[in-house]
């Protein structure tokens, strides 16, 4: 065992016994917790937390923006929200597209229109691209 340590340690030829390598690992490992120590539990929510969040969600439709609000990951958010039976991705819906498509014949840049529908822009040109419209070149290129 100690020749196996010794063949395959980077440390062996730096004069580290194998003893030395495995006290070393021992202190790497996580440190051990000290009595007193609070440790950070991941918030658990409560009915009325979760609602408050669902009608934040509902209002602003920006799921980061929610998640930083209530200070937790956009997978806990979205979990939440899906057991309330919404909707999270963020594909354009066909009403969606055919706005779209009329607001930029009016002339609106993807832009423009992508902040109107609570899309980003590169969204908004796939959807356009996908329904055959000309896309424009950008202004100052």
């Amino acid at each position: 065992m100690v020749r196996l340590l010794q063949g395959h340690s980077k440390y062996v030829s730096v004069g580290k016994s194998p003893l030395e390598l495995l006290e070393r690992a021992a202190r790497s490992r996580r440190p051990k917790i000290e009595a007193g120590t609070r440790v950070r539990m991941a918030k658990q929510l409560r009915d009325h937390e979760i609602e408050r969040l669902v009608a934040r969600y509902r209002e602003t439709r920006n799921m980061r923006q929610v998640a930083r609000e209530f200070r937790m990951s956009r997978t806990t958010i979205a979990k939440h929200l899906a057991t309330h039976g919404i909707d999270t991705s963020r594909r354009m819906k066909p009403t969606d597209i055919k706005q779209a498509v009329t607001l930029y014949a009016e002339g609106l840049s993807s832009m423009t229109i992508g902040k109107q529908l609570g899309f980003d822009n590169h969204t908004v040109l796939s959807a356009l691209r996908a329904e055959g419209v000309q896309i424009r070149t950008a202004l100052g290129r």
